[in-house]
């Protein structure tokens, strides 16, 4: 009997310990030059739309919503969006996964691991300021067709893809 109810506990602290790993599983991954450079070859044959944005960037979050949309609406079309956070390591449990589950985002989002910040500006844009949000659009050949800095609406991120889903 004892043996019974002791596999019976296992079993249950087995099931709700599994269960709480795969709540706590996050979302976020740390991103380099040479990763960012493995995930935009990774999705080649797709309409790539990368963001970059922060939870404390009052217009990123005011757009965040607007690239969500386009996601869930395009998903099925040949396009990704990949979201990479500028936030703090010590705000990405606290306040950057948090956010990012309110938006209903289910996919991995990265958060900027490049050694300096200007390695990051250089790798989008040599004429980008680093100012934020600012959106990079890939054509389905990995080229970066469009640059588009500050918030922009969900009309205006439309418009940019489908120029080159289309293709």
């Amino acid at each position: 009997m004892k043996t019974i109810l002791l596999i019976a506990v296992a079993i249950i602290i087995g099931f709700y310990g599994n269960l709480a790993a795969q709540e706590s599983a996050s979302l976020l991954k740390p991103i380099n030059e040479q990763s960012l450079d493995s995930v935009l070859k990774a999705n080649e044959g797709n309409v790539v739309l990368v963001n970059l944005w922060a939870y404390w960037c009052q217009p990123c979050k005011e757009e965040f919503p607007e690239l969500v949309k386009l996601y869930n609406n395009y998903k099925d079309k040949n396009f990704k969006l990949i979201f990479i956070s500028l936030d703090f390591d010590d705000a990405l449990a606290t306040k950057t996964e948090p956010y990012l589950k309110s938006q209903n985002v289910d996919w991995v989002t990265y958060y900027n691991k490049f050694k300096k910040d200007e390695d990051m500006i250089n790798f989008f844009s040599k004429e980008w300021d680093g100012a934020i949000p600012a959106t990079f659009i890939y054509d389905k050949s990995g080229n970066k067709v469009k640059e588009l800095v500050g918030k922009k609406t969900y009309e205006v991120f439309e418009q940019e893809v489908l120029k080159h889903l289309d293709n």
